[in-house]
């Protein structure tokens, strides 16, 4: 595994996605927003998107890996009704429709049933995401648009190390006075604003290296300036172009670094703001990049000096999935 740092034939071997060719099977696809594999869910949604009514139903709630089963996230509410007790009649239905051929009707149910974190209660839709949500675009703006990335001395993605999950929702507050960080907020809300699925990222950058990395975020900021972190998407500048083979960067060129984040379903309510940050690095989630074309499995490494652009036609931007009324 080590001596395949690119997405080769030793990959896509288990690249179920990519190599699934056969008639549309029966799936009930059930996960959460704070799912270690919540990308294995996003790719399932993806690929059963298209098949025939009946076919697919999913499940999405405010969880972790293994989920329903906490009303809280590490100090975060989830609300009182973050929990399903119909699950297993869910599953065994199912199974009896699809195994058994008993006419239930399990599939004639909504296909998605979801759940919005802040008005804390479960929504039901015919697709995902939500025919409801419409894409708008965010443009990247602070007072700041540069900062130093120093392998020796990493940000950190806060988890508890004894839980051995890495989505967890979390506050982010202190974290984010760090000088590698560039923060992105709204204005102090007048109206709830739900985002909806998952948050397509375009970052244009500068970089005097030939490789870095980049982590975002989204997070929640209420009333008291606690910042908490919702969603996130990784990725190494080499790969921007795809993860078959690395592309390096050139100091004084500019390059888009697409990215897509986990999914979220979550109403900011009036009073919070909405928040995106960009950094470089995430202790307890990926090693440190060294800045160098041997990324983290190097011994040479340089401080990355970055530019994330916010004007004219290289203005970086959000595609925010909002859900109507």
């Amino acid at each position: 595994m080590v001596k395949h740092e690119d997405m080769d034939e030793f990959w896509k071997k288990s690249n179920w996605k990519e190599r699934y060719s056969g008639p549309p099977v029966p799936a009930l696809i059930m996960s959460g927003w704070f799912d270690d594999n919540g990308m294995g869910t996003t790719e399932a949604l993806d690929l059963v998107r298209d098949w025939p009514e009946g076919t697919w139903k999913a499940i999405l709630g405010p969880w972790k890996h293994s989920g329903n089963a906490e009303y809280d996230l590490h100090g975060i509410p989830m609300g009182e009704d973050a929990l399903r007790y119909d699950i297993d009649l869910i599953c065994m239905m199912w199974l009896e429709r699809f195994l058994k051929g008993v006419e239930n009707g399990i599939e004639k149910s909504p296909k998605v049933l979801y759940y919005t974190l802040g008005e804390n209660r479960w929504k039901t839709s015919e697709t995902w995401p939500p025919q409801r949500v419409k894409i708008q675009r965010m443009d990247l703006h602070s007072e700041k648009n540069s900062y130093v990335y120093d392998q020796d001395c990493p940000a950190t993605h806060i988890i508890d190390m004894s839980e051995n999950e890495l989505e967890v929702p979390e506050d982010y507050t202190e974290e984010e006075k760090r000088e590698d960080y560039l923060v992105y907020s709204t204005e102090v809300l007048k109206e709830p604003v739900t985002v909806t699925g998952d948050l397509q990222v375009h970052l244009f950058i500068s970089c005097d290296c030939p490789d870095t990395d980049f982590v975002f975020r989204l997070l929640d900021v209420d009333e008291n300036g606690k910042s908490v972190k919702l969603a996130d998407g990784v990725i190494s500048a080499k790969y921007r172009e795809g993860f078959e083979r690395p592309v390096y960067m050139e100091a004084g060129n500019i390059y888009e670094i697409p990215l897509r984040t986990t999914k979220i379903s979550n109403t900011f309510l009036p009073g919070h703001r909405i928040r995106f940050t960009v950094t470089s690095s995430a202790k307890n989630f990926i090693f440190p990049n060294s800045n160098t074309e041997k990324g983290f499995n190097s011994e040479k490494r340089q401080k990355a000096h970055i530019t994330v652009h916010q004007e004219g036609e290289f203005c970086s931007y959000v595609e925010l999935p909002i859900e109507q009324k």
